[in-house]
This record gives C-alpha cells, sequence and structure tokens, in this order.
C-alpha cells in the first residue's frame, strides 16, 4: 500500500513538469463550444557568403584554381591582334569562367581583384595586368535557379600591378545577394615582349586572387 501511494505521488509531481505542450479543456462542451491550443515556430537561418570564380560546385568549397592560358602566335608578337586564351582555359572553355556570389548578410557585397605584380618570365621581362581585358557577361547555359543571371562587372585589376583593384558592388534585393554571369578573358598583345613564360600555375605574379566581402 505504501508503495501505491509513493507511486502515485511521484507520477503527481512529473505530469505537471512533462506537459510542455498547451491544451485546453472544456467540459461539458455545449454546441458550438471551442478548444484552442497555440504552438510558436521558430527558424533560424545562418549568415553565409559564397564565391564562385571557375570551376566549382554552388555552395560547396572547392580547392581547385583554373588557368588562364594565351598563346600568341609568332606571327603576331606584339601587333596590337587581341589573342583569345586557349580552348583548355576556364570552366567554360576559350578563357571563359562562371562567376557566382551569394550573401545574406548585408545590403551589399563588394567584389575585389588583388594582384601580387606585373607577370613576369622569371628572367626580369614583365607585362602588366593592363594588358589583360576581361568582357562581363551573362551565363549562356541558363540562368541558376534563384540568381540573377545579368552579369557581373569584373573588379578592375590594380593600376599599379599590385594589392586590390577597384571593387565592384553587388547590391541585395529583400538583404540577399544572389548573382551570376560570366567573364571571359583574353591578352591584349599590345607589347613586344622578350621569349618566356609569363605568369602560371601560381608562379612569376600570375595568380588573381578574388575576395568578396559582406560587412
Amino acid at each position: 500500500m505504501k508503495r501505491l501511494l509513493l507511486v502515485s505521488a511521484l507520477a503527481a509531481l512529473v505530469s505537471p513538469m512533462a506537459a510542455l505542450a498547451e491544451s485546453a479543456m472544456v467540459a461539458p462542451a455545449a454546441a458550438a463550444a471551442t478548444a484552442s491550443a497555440k504552438l510558436d515556430f521558430r527558424i533560424v537561418v545562418p549568415r553565409v557568403l559564397f564565391l564562385q570564380v571557375g570551376t566549382g560546385t554552388n555552395f560547396v568549397a572547392n580547392a581547385g584554381v583554373d588557368l588562364i592560358d594565351f598563346a600568341v602566335p609568332a606571327a603576331n608578337v606584339g601587333d596590337g591582334t587581341v589573342v583569345a586564351a586557349t580552348a583548355a582555359s576556364g570552366n567554360l572553355t576559350n578563357g571563359a569562367v562562371t562567376v557566382r556570389v551569394m550573401g545574406n548578410g548585408a545590403s551589399t557585397i563588394s567584389l575585389n581583384s588583388a594582384t601580387t605584380g606585373a607577370m613576369n618570365n622569371g628572367a626580369g621581362s614583365t607585362v602588366g595586368w593592363n594588358r589583360i581585358a576581361v568582357a562581363a557577361a551573362p551565363l549562356t547555359a541558363g540562368t541558376t535557379t534563384g540568381f540573377n543571371n545579368t552579369g557581373i562587372a569584373h573588379p578592375a585589376f590594380p593600376a599599379s600591378n599590385t594589392g586590390n583593384g577597384t571593387a565592384t558592388t553587388l547590391n541585395a534585393t529583400n538583404g540577399v545577394v544572389r548573382e551570376e554571369g560570366k567573364w571571359t578573358f583574353t591578352y591584349l598583345n599590345q607589347d613586344i615582349l622578350a621569349a618566356g613564360t609569363y605568369g602560371g600555375v601560381n608562379t612569376n605574379a600570375g595568380r588573381v586572387t578574388y575576395t568578396a566581402t559582406m560587412p
């Protein structure tokens, strides 16, 4: 009998603590009686920033770096004939790359380029970044769901060839930036340069670093 009383007492103590949801009881329930109960909902959305230049998958980190490769024809060295990148250059080929920016934490996002110096051939000769032209346009393969495919202006390379360039500002809609497009690079071929390979795969100052900044 004592054990039964103890169990009943514990149940009486625990039950109110376990009843976390709201409930209502109407008794006796007359015609057209109503009972109501409420639930509260909460959705926590993280602050995220995503930048893709070249090969990549939406919202997935990718450590690969695309190479934009130019081969100047011997008959055209320095004659001003614009040189297109080789077919294998860039994830869209022929010197074209995909550009995507997504951020949900500010009214604007700043996109900039940075270089470590003029490209060189490892033997003292250099060529400035002002000899690389960039055409910005929408993606031709179609719009990614949720993105604004109108093209993204390329942030100008630094005039001094070193440090940050001139940033492009992307404006948010309803607190979100979701922009995409493509950049196509060409070599202006305006200088008669000494023979050699200028730049390269993270060598001879041939790498550009793009940075998206969300305040």
